[in-house]
């Protein structure tokens, strides 16, 4: 059968995601303040109005970058969630996913810690916006289920609260995770931090690990030995990483592969 022809709206769709993917590529290698909307055009091989055509300001840009690179992990988590396995063993692999995404890919972390800025925020369209915050809701979304389950098995007292209580509960605590990863994130890929002779050290994974395991004991969690929990969760996650075109840490797989555990 002949292929069928796209329409103008489909062809559109395929041209804007062609320059957020380029516009990706620009700002991780420059940055966002050393990347100009005709750098976009030139690497897109566009004309400047077809750029702003789609983007109105290189800010609504950033944001659409940041809901591309949101998508991609949103897939990651959902394989994570939707896995087999106790519900503290998924929320703790999701944590160290997001945790190597950070340390591997710092230029994609950028670009999303950037889009959470107010002063982008001021000068974007709401559309752009909107986009962002339904990528961001439905991540959410995706993990309040899998953080409802945790608190009902593997949380001291959680199983024994109202369900409104549990389900009030979870949601404090999913919007504790996410402020967590991105709290850890930009300490461990901040200007002060890279800057510090001992910053890679302060980076590290048992950096990471331990205050994530006294963030969920106060939440209750309780286990003999948590550190071998974030281990195993680790190579899971590496393992989950490895094939992704985006996220993956070919440096970290040998790592694991010869029974090391660090990054």
């Amino acid at each position: 059968m002949p292929e069928q022809k796209k329409s103008k709206q489909e062809k559109r769709a395929d041209r804007e995601q062609a320059i957020v993917r380029q516009a990706i590529a620009l700002f991780s290698d420059k940055g966002f303040l050393g990347v100009r909307m005709s750098d976009v055009a030139r690497a897109c091989e566009v004309s400047m109005g077809t750029i702003y055509s789609h983007f109105a300001a290189k800010e609504d840009l950033l944001l659409a970058c940041a809901a591309c690179i949101g998508v991609q992990e949103q897939a990651l988590y959902r394989t994570v969630i939707e896995g087999e396995g106790a519900a503290m063993q998924r929320t703790v692999t999701g944590f160290t996913v997001n945790w190597l995404i950070s340390q591997h890919h710092q230029d994609l972390i950028e670009i999303e810690h950037l889009s959470l800025m107010p002063s982008i925020w001021r000068r974007a369209n709401p559309q752009r916006i909107a986009e962002l915050n339904q990528v961001h809701e439905s991540c959410f979304a995706m993990a309040q289920p899998l953080v409802l389950e945790m608190l009902e098995h593997d949380l001291t007292g959680g199983a024994d609260m109202e369900e409104e209580a549990r389900e009030e509960l979870a949601v404090l605590l999913n919007h504790g995770i996410w402020g967590l990863c991105v709290g850890l994130n930009s300490a461990a890929n901040s200007g002060m931090a890279r800057a510090n002779e001992n910053g890679h050290e302060a980076c590290s994974y048992k950096h990471f690990s331990t205050n994530v395991i006294h963030f969920l004991k106060g939440y209750g969690w309780s286990v003999d030995d948590p550190q071998a929990v974030f281990d195993d969760c680790r190579r899971q996650a590496v393992a989950l990483l490895e094939g992704h075109p985006w996220f993956a840490c070919p440096d970290v797989m040998a790592d694991t592969v010869n029974g090391e555990q660090h990054a």
